[in-house]
């Protein structure tokens, strides 16, 4: 009888301490190859990207920098279009006033001058200097004369009107409304028969005689004539 001897086990023989050492070594590769993996995925995604000038470590100088945004000036106002400068001292002076001995004057009929309360008629005042321009402006004073040259009765009345200065070059006129009441109408009226009118031309103490025969009233407190502003013609 052949006895078998019972052989022990050692507790891990060089066979299984090979095995086990390709195992370990392959483990670490799968981990390597892992790695390596996921590095190769990290560097695709940053090379698809696009690199900003700035972060490019390619760059030889810095990316310009923006300039800043323009601004459209304000608009300035529109100069204000010039003006003729005023009239100086050293322009042609003003036609002085016209004097007496510078006109002639006369009365002319107005066609449908005649009222109820009496005649409106023109006093016409003509420049009748040598060359001379002059001007006239507001009211002449008028009185009735009578055939020796004395005043008749009460001067003429301002009738109203707005005064503004007539310039009268030689030959030309100017005309003021002259308005004649009847004498008779009055009561106690002295009835006597004028010549002419006394004329003293506006801003003038000289006087001139106007050709006018009418009918006057001694009293002065009647008064028969009212006279208007001189007008151009």
């Amino acid at each position: 009888m052949i006895t078998m001897a019972r052989v022990s086990a050692s507790p891990k023989t060089p066979l299984s301490r090979k095995a086990l050492a390709l195992a370990a070594l392959l483990a670490l590769s799968g981990s390597a190859l892992a790695g390596c993996g996921s590095r190769d995925t990290e560097d695709a995604a940053a090379s698809s990207s696009p690199v900003s000038p700035s972060a490019s470590a390619g760059e030889s100088s810095a990316a310009p920098a923006s300039a800043a945004p323009t601004t459209s000036p304000e608009a300035s106002p529109e100069a204000a279009p010039a003006t003729s400068p005023a009239a100086t001292d050293g322009g042609a002076p003003a036609p002085a006033a016209c004097t007496a001995d510078m006109l002639s004057g006369s009365v002319e009929t107005v066609p449908g001058g005649a009222a109820a309360d009496g005649i409106y008629r023109a006093l016409v005042l003509t420049n009748t200097s040598a060359g001379v321009s002059c001007t006239v402006s507001g009211y002449p004073g008028v009185s009735y004369l009578d055939a020796a040259g004395q005043q008749v009765g009460a001067p003429a009345v301002r009738t109203g009107g707005e005064a503004l200065p007539v310039t009268l070059a030689p030959g030309q006129s100017a005309a003021a409304e002259l308005q004649e009441s009847v004498a008779q109408k009055y009561g106690d009226c002295q009835v006597q028969a004028t010549a002419s009118l006394l004329v003293y031309p506006p801003e003038d103490t000289a006087s001139l005689t106007v050709d006018h025969p009418s009918t006057g009233c001694v009293n002065a407190d009647i008064e028969l004539l009212g006279i208007g502003v001189l007008q151009a013609r």
